[in-house]
């Protein structure tokens, strides 16, 4: 069990949506906070709206040397860091051929090298004091192929490979790590998504009522303090990490018949 008291939380993508809730719950819980993000003032304000004790630093996460620096600032403020959430994460759907290559670089910029480098700059310290926390941010699309996330997907399902075997390097020295996989989140991310969702990856989400952050970080808060591998919301997602291989033929054929049908309306 990890008690999250008096523990120090950084959160990567805190300004908003899941990361913001997850730091407004790990406060609560008694922790001391730290948020990272790029939009300085979305930043100020979720930090001042969790509390006067929250200390925040702007920075994009897909530049190494910026990352570094705002968390070896904010180690300096708060302490070492305890547990790392890495949520910051971007989502550009659209149809493979259709995308243009340099956001298929932006997913894994943000998305793999992000959570690569946040965890680099905290993971020695974590080692050394025998003790830690990484929590990385997958996607039920890192578990089941989704047209139109191509590029999205594919880093989620690399999120699970980075943690699945960093396990085997940390966890002798007593480093937990967790993988998320939310599904479909109602926040201002998602809300942009669905404005370029191809039609055939708008019907299969719209199948599927979007969750709160705010459920979804009582979920993690949970995983962290039981020290969880891997932390679902849905059933859904449950079943396709438990069971994805038995579900692959039905999904897919759900799938494939969604896309032949909106191909002949267009």
């Amino acid at each position: 069990m990890t008690d999250l008291r008096g523990k120090h939380v950084i959160v990567t993508g805190g300004s908003e949506g899941i990361g913001a809730a997850a730091a407004r719950q790990a406060a609560s819980s008694g922790a001391r906070v730290s948020l990272v993000a790029r939009r300085e003032s979305t930043l100020r304000s979720t930090a001042q709206s969790i509390g006067a004790a929250v200390e925040w630093a702007s920075c994009d996460v897909g530049d190494a040397a910026a990352t570094h620096h705002a968390l070896e600032h904010l180690e300096r403020r708060q302490g070492p860091c305890d547990v790392l959430v890495a949520c910051a994460g971007i989502v550009l759907p659209g149809r493979f051929l259709e995308v243009p290559l340099e956001e298929f670089d932006e997913h894994w910029r943000v998305n793999v090298r992000g959570s690569i480098t946040a965890a680099r700059a905290v993971l020695p310290g974590m080692v050394e004091r025998g003790a830690g926390h990484l929590v990385f941010v997958s996607s039920t699309a890192g578990l089941i192929g989704v047209p139109g996330y191509t590029g999205y997907g594919a880093t989620k399902y690399a999120i699970r490979g980075l943690a699945d075997s960093l396990r085997y390097e940390v966890e002798p020295s007593g480093v937990h790590v967790t993988v998320l996989y939310p599904p479909d989140t109602d926040t201002p991310g998602f809300a942009a998504e669905n404005l370029r969702k191809p039609p055939e990856t708008a019907a299969i989400s719209g199948r599927i009522s979007p969750v709160q952050p705010d459920v979804v970080a009582a979920a993690l808060l949970r995983g962290i303090v039981r020290n969880r591998r891997a932390v679902t919301v849905d059933g859904a997602t449950r079943a396709f990490l438990r069971l994805g291989a038995v579900l692959d033929a039905p999904v897919s054929w759900s799938f494939r018949r969604t896309v032949r049908k909106i191909r002949d309306q267009g």
